[in-house]
């Protein structure tokens, strides 16, 4: 399974023009070491960019917070392109009121950090300054999230802990269904996916937290997750990339 990655960068705001309601910022940050220990190369970026950017199909979202639902769209980036060791995003931002509200909290300097939401296609190991680094060479990018602070390396699981598994299940079970069965836009399409994706990554850092519990207080596993598992795999198949 891909999972629904996410990085974190600050200071990235370039321009902000509330006469056009465009926001020019930096998405990313490549050939640098980040807190999970991963290097992303610029060419990372070429072919989801060319596939997916706004010269693709634009499937490229510009969201709040990650969260993958129409109340949080901003945006599409009319641009997004690499410059040297930064992926650079322009969004003409959405006159909607959170669009509005953003655009206030841009131009107040409010906001000034970055996250994109990515899975990651081709990587490969090797060692800087005697520490094992993991090389992104292929991602396949989702969206690019205006967020108030950057997540540090507890943020996945914390995300969670408020959440059951059954109601992720659930959630994840419905959304396949739809997926499978729905005559969307391929914009909806996109956004379902990236949903999808986030709740494949929460469900595994839930089990992983379960999994610590456990190993302190062992109890018998609830229900059977066979069926969810099924249509994972049925999804992951129809996005191998």
């Amino acid at each position: 399974m891909k999972q629904f990655q996410q990085k974190d960068i600050t200071n990235g705001i370039m321009d902000v023009d509330t006469s056009t309601r465009r926001v020019k910022a930096v998405w990313s940050r490549m050939n640098n070491i980040d807190l999970d220990g991963d290097i992303i190369v610029p060419e990372a970026f070429t072919k989801t960019l060319s596939e997916r950017g706004p010269v693709g199909k634009n499937l490229i979202y510009s969201l709040v917070d990650h969260q993958a639902d129409m109340n949080n769209v901003i945006g599409k980036p009319e641009e997004i392109y690499v410059d040297g060791d930064m992926l650079v995003a322009v969004t003409p931002i959405v006159e909607t009121q959170k669009g509005s509200d953003i655009l206030k909290l841009y131009e107040a300097g409010l906001i000034n950090q970055h996250s994109i939401g990515f899975s990651t296609i081709k990587s490969n190991m090797g060692q800087d300054e005697k520490k094992d680094i993991r090389y992104i060479t292929e991602l396949k990018l989702y969206e690019g999230s205006a967020v108030l602070w950057g997540a540090n390396p507890e943020t996945p699981t914390l995300s969670v802990k408020s959440q059951t598994k059954e109601d992720l299940n659930s959630r994840l079970e419905k959304l396949l269904k739809s997926f499978r069965n729905g005559k969307f836009t391929d914009e909806t399409f996109a956004l379902m996916e990236i949903q999808i994706k986030k709740i494949q990554t929460d469900l595994l850092a839930l089990e992983i937290t379960q999994s610590v519990q456990e190993t302190i207080e062992p109890k018998q596993s609830v229900n059977n997750d066979e069926e969810v598992l099924k249509a994972i795999k049925q999804f992951n198949q129809l996005f191998k990339k």
